[in-house]
């Protein structure tokens, strides 16, 4: 019986050892793809920036600084256009008025189901109080049904 259960452990420690060293080889190899990639990246990356660099001094040597000759041109415009006169500080003065707000009445329209609340206060048939607001018969009775409910849920 301890036989058994000395085999039994020593397989088990086997196979605990033996996956111990898959999972340790294939953290190795994610590790090394992880460098490799890394390398690939930074390689790529400095390429790029050599490319930016080689085309940033090609520009600046093969045109001439436009901001520098923007400027010169500024200058050379106001140096040749005589400075206006002065003139008197009294300016007429315009007749312009700005429009005044025109104040509207707020309008208020009441919904279907506030409409229909009020005609059956005031005692018209659900009929008539289709007609009057161009609603069916039914929608305006489930109107007054579920008033009629919730009146009395709340009674109770």
């Amino acid at each position: 019986m301890i036989t058994l259960l000395v085999c039994a452990s020593l397989l088990l420690h086997v196979l605990t050892f033996i996956a111990i060293r898959a999972l340790q080889s294939n953290i190795q190899q994610l590790e090394s793809r992880q460098q490799k990639d890394k390398q690939e990246y930074e390689a790529m990356l400095s390429s790029i920036l050599n490319e930016l660099k080689e085309e940033n001094d090609r520009l600046l040597h093969s045109e001439p600084q436009p901001g520098k000759a923007y400027s010169q041109k500024i200058v050379e415009e106001k140096n040749s256009q005589p400075s206006p006169a002065i003139e008197d500080d009294t300016q007429p003065v315009s007749d312009y008025t700005p429009p005044q707000p025109v104040e509207e009445e707020d309008q208020v329209s009441m919904s279907n189901l506030s409409r229909v609340l009020q005609l059956h206060d005031q005692g018209l048939s659900s009929v008539e109080i289709a007609k009057q607001l161009g609603m069916g018969k039914t929608e305006v009775e489930l109107i007054l049904l579920m008033k009629k409910n919730g009146e009395n849920k709340r009674k109770s």
